[in-house]
């Protein structure tokens, strides 16, 4: 690796817990589920392309229905912030069960034109403060690095999936469904709407 540290220190000025939209992955929601014990849809939202900024049209991640697009995020309120964000302490509430993308920010992956991996720098156009006066390891930002890489191509996977399922009734939900309760979950509620629709035409 180029280095063995970046300098920066967080100094919790919630920046990033309430003016950054977080866009789990499918692996971060079941973490947090674990942890928490919460419903996913408690604590999940979606989100259209003109609430989301600097997201590409064509990111693989948009999930497709009836010819709109949407993104999934954990819930956020634009004056509070963060759906985990402790009200009291300003803390995150699930700090160690935090999405990826929580865990790299405010890093900047560097990689070259192949793709490469070179480095770690620091997002220039955030409204985190980016304060200097510690030492953080590259090797476990890394590691987050390759994982969020592996966990994205499957994330790919999911929503190419999940856009290709054309049935009665379907609902951006049910991408949830999909991967909280497996596909069986997914298929027992097609059945069951296949079962209440033949229910409905016999009557």
């Amino acid at each position: 690796m180029p280095s063995d540290s970046l300098s920066f220190k967080c100094h919790h000025c919630n920046h990033c817990c309430t003016d950054v939209i977080c866009l789990p992955s499918p692996w971060d929601v079941r973490r947090i589920m674990r942890m928490t014990g919460q419903d996913p849809f408690d604590f999940l939202e979606f989100l259209t392309p003109e609430e989301i900024e600097d997201v590409d049209d064509d990111d693989p991640t948009w999930l497709e229905l009836n010819g709109a697009k949407y993104m999934m995020a954990l819930k956020r309120d634009e004056v509070l912030g963060c759906h985990f964000l402790n009200r009291d302490t300003k803390l995150c509430s699930i700090y160690e069960a935090r999405p990826l993308l929580c865990r790299l920010y405010p890093f900047k992956v560097e990689e070259d034109d192949a793709g490469t991996y070179q480095g770690f720098t620091l997002h220039e156009d955030v409204g985190c403060p980016k304060h200097a006066d510690g030492a953080v390891a590259l090797k476990p930002l890394y590691d987050l690095y390759v994982q969020d890489s592996i966990n994205g191509e499957d994330y790919n996977e999911l929503v190419e999936f999940f856009n290709a399922q054309k049935y009665p009734g379907k609902e951006i939900e049910d991408f949830v469904v999909m991967f909280t309760g497996g596909f069986s979950k997914l298929r027992e509620n097609l059945d069951e709407q296949e079962r209440e629709k033949a229910a409905d035409a016999a009557k």
